[in-house]
């Protein structure tokens, strides 16, 4: 068939293509052809692109070396399905629907604005503009792929073929651009400079030096050093990813200090957690500096004690177990030792019977949650497993001193 033939046929499954799905089509052929057509009955205004069909001509450009149809997707709100025409093993055109959003209308709240730089007076057209755009879940949008290909190049795929072309069209740009930041640091020496201090620090957590550490943060961050660049659309995402990082070493550090790993990962995901409700840099920095020298002083206490490995894993155990039920004969099991003999050797280097430790520890526990939850006293003593209110106020005055209720009024 001829160009002219191609091209009538082309317009002619597009739009019908927009009239079943009632999604805008865009086709741009070739740069020998140079002619675009759009069908759509009216385009949101872009709240910076004077221009909507700029981005159409920009999700096209995307398809003239593409061999499958991918999902193309701008700052995690526009998606566009990107379709290459191919003739003869040549793309001839490149056919663009959308732009839609996966996001639903109540997503694109105050966090997604600050991370994507919006000025507080342009956030109200930004969020009209996110409203404006048709909702279309991935899942549909990878079908619709899979039909817009069917109907203009005859070929049957499956939606995990392109899913598999977006990843590795997604991999191929984020190659390229990691070898270049990877080139500037290069040439500017910025890379082992703060390697150095890295190690220096986990090294610190990791001997629970919680005074040399804070001076090592101090150092860390003053000065004119660079931040390395963790998001290129928002500065304060890049600390953030720059301080989760920073956690999630801590923690590995604690580790091999002498925290219990469970209690390393849950602190971390907390101290994550916290900082992820953030968006003021001075209160990231604070809850990131908390975190790592909470890391310390944990590594400390541990190294403190001085217990033989069987009676640290014995308090492990214990740890981890607080809320359920706790035998001599499991702590045998963890332990390795007879009950017998690991009794009389927790009771030498703790100064305490093992029943009493647990009950202490679990005192311990129902303190923090006394403070920090508004559970029942009766609560708090069932999930910590006294058989009745009575049992856990009289242990309880026996550890602190003082009935529940009034630790819990003493303040």
């Amino acid at each position: 068939m001829d160009s002219g033939g191609e091209l009538t046929e082309l317009d002619y499954l597009c739009k019908y293509v927009h009239e079943s799905l009632q999604l805008p089509i865009f086709c741009k052929w070739n740069a020998a052809m140079q002619q675009e057509s759009i069908w759509s009955a009216e385009l949101a205004a872009h709240p910076t692109i004077t221009d909507p069909a700029e981005l159409l001509r920009s999700a096209a450009a995307k398809g003239t070396e593409l061999n499958l149809p991918i999902i193309y997707e701008i700052n995690d709100l526009e998606q566009f399905a990107v379709v290459p025409v191919k003739r003869n093993g040549q793309c001839q055109a490149v056919i663009v629907i959308g732009p839609t959003t996966r996001r639903d209308s109540n997503e694109l709240n105050r966090e997604w604005l600050i991370e994507h730089g919006i000025q507080v007076q342009d956030q109200p057209k930004w969020t009209e503009y996110g409203d404006s755009l048709p909702f279309v879940d991935r899942f549909r949008f990878l079908h619709i792929c899979v039909l817009a290909n069917w109907i203009v190049n005859q070929e049957a795929l499956d939606i995990t073929d392109v899913l598999q072309s977006t990843l590795q069209f997604g991999l191929a740009n984020q190659q390229q651009e990691k070898e270049l930041e990877l080139a500037d640091r290069r040439e500017y020496s910025i890379f082992h400079d703060g390697i150095v201090g890295v190690n220096q620090m986990l090294a610190l957590i990791k001997r629970g030096d919680k005074k040399e550490l804070m001076k090592q943060l101090v150092k860390m961050t003053s000065g004119n050093n660079p931040v390395g660049v963790q998001s290129k659309r928002s500065h304060i995402r890049s600390v953030k990813n720059l301080a989760i990082c920073g956690i999630a070493l801590s923690s590995r550090a604690a580790t091999e200090g002498g925290v219990y790993q469970e209690l390393a990962m849950t602190l971390c995901d907390l101290h994550v957690q916290h900082i992820e409700e953030l968006n003021d840099l001075g209160a990231i920095e604070t809850t990131v500096f908390t975190a790592i020298s909470d890391f310390a002083d944990r590594v400390n206490q541990c190294q403190n004690n001085n217990h033989s490995k069987a009676v640290q894993k014995s308090k492990e155990y214990i740890y981890l177990h607080l809320f359920g039920e706790i035998t001599l004969q499991l702590l045998s099991e963890v332990s390795g030792l007879n009950p017998h003999y690991l009794s009389q050797l927790f009771k030498k280097e703790t100064g305490l019977t093992l029943m009493n430790y647990i009950q202490r520890e679990r005192i311990e526990e129902a303190k923090k949650l006394l403070d920090h939850s508004s559970d029942t006293i009766s609560r708090i003593g069932e999930r910590l497993t006294f058989y009745d209110q009575a049992h856990f106020v009289k242990a309880f005055k026996k550890h602190a001193g003082m009935t529940p209720k009034q630790y819990r009024n003493r303040q």
